[in-house]
């Protein structure tokens, strides 16, 4: 373990609370984490990446964030359509069908960036912006992709 850093596992639920209460008591501007599942393949990858997270605020279609998708169910997932109020996200990695609603009420943070292989890429870097683009663009594609990425 690297000096000044602690690592920890607590449930999902507790550790959302922690970063809210982080977020608004502590007024943290961005907390540090690594990504759990694999939804957002190919962009991020389970136990290895981590995702850095900054307070709430309106997301934009393209965005990234972490919000509570139903009670205790949390997901960081990539905002695909914004109508009357709702969010509607779908993780990279996901079939098409399979999208999550909430509400901004619900979201727990925005990611500002990605540590992925030790190095940050931020969510506003134009090459960023152009990946999440080009992978939109491919979705009638992607299961065939993420089937050939998974076998790599």
């Amino acid at each position: 373990m690297k000096e000044g850093i602690i690592t920890k596992k607590v449930d999902n639920h507790l550790f959302m609370q922690e970063i809210t209460r982080m977020f608004n008591e502590q007024g943290k501007k961005s907390v540090t984490f690594v990504v759990r599942g694999f939804s957002m393949r190919p962009f991020l990858e389970n136990g290895r990446d981590k995702v850095i997270l900054t307070p709430p605020r309106e997301p934009k279609i393209g965005d990234v964030v972490l919000a509570e998708v139903r009670e205790r169910t949390y997901a960081l997932h990539r905002v695909i359509r914004i109508k009357d109020g709702t969010y509607t996200m779908r993780g990279d990695g996901n079939p098409l069908r399979m999208t999550e609603d909430f509400t901004y009420d619900k979201i727990i943070g925005l990611a500002d960036g990605f540590i992925r292989k030790g190095k940050r890429v931020d969510t506003g870097d134009r090459k960023w912006r152009l990946y999440s683009a080009v992978w939109k663009a491919l979705t009638p594609f992607r299961r065939i992709l993420l089937a050939i990425y998974r076998r790599i």
